[in-house]
C-alpha cells in the first residue's frame, strides 16, 4: 500500500492542530476569585520615584518577590483598570505582607504554590502585567 505526499502533507497539517484542541487553555479569573499557581519563587529589583527609569541615576530600587510560573497563564478581561487580558503570562508579582515575605524568603529559588487574588498592573509599581494579592 502506497501513501501519496499530498496524504502525508494533509496529516502533519492536522495533528498538530488536533493537538491543540485537545487540550485548551482555561484562563484564570481576576479577584474576587482565588487561584492557585506554581512557579519557582525569586526576587527582582526595579526602578521607582521619582522617574521609574534608573536605580543608578537615583530612583528609589523596588524589590519583590515574584513568580516564574511552571505552565504560561492567560487571564480573563473584566470591568476596571485592574481587569485586562492577558496571554502567555510567564512571570507574576506577588503583593505580601511582612509576615509573607518572611515565610517565603528561604523559599527563593524554589517550586512554591501561591494562592490568592489576582489583579493586572495599574500603577508605576506594579512590575509584571499580572499580580497575585497572596492569601495568608
Amino acid at each position: 500500500m502506497r501513501i501519496g505526499i499530498p496524504a502525508i502533507f494533509a496529516s502533519l497539517l492536522f495533528a498538530p492542530a488536533q493537538a491543540v484542541l485537545a487540550e485548551p487553555m482555561a484562563c484564570l479569573q481576576y479577584q474576587p476569585e482565588t487561584v492557585v499557581v506554581t512557579g519557582t519563587l525569586h526576587r527582582a529589583t526595579f526602578p521607582g520615584r521619582p522617574n521609574y527609569e534608573s536605580v543608578a541615576n537615583g530612583d528609589e530600587a523596588e524589590t519583590g518577590f515574584y513568580l516564574s510560573l511552571d505552565t504560561p497563564i492567560c487571564t480573563l478581561s473584566g470591568t476596571g483598570a485592574d481587569r485586562e487580558a492577558f496571554d502567555s503570562v510567564r512571570e507574576i508579582q506577588l503583593v505580601l505582607n511582612e509576615k509573607q515575605y518572611a515565610a517565603l524568603r528561604p523559599r527563593l529559588g524554589k517550586k512554591v504554590e501561591a494562592r490568592g487574588q489576582l489583579f493586572s498592573a495599574h500603577t508605576g509599581h506594579h512590575h509584571a502585567n499580572v499580580l497575585m494579592r497572596v492569601s495568608e
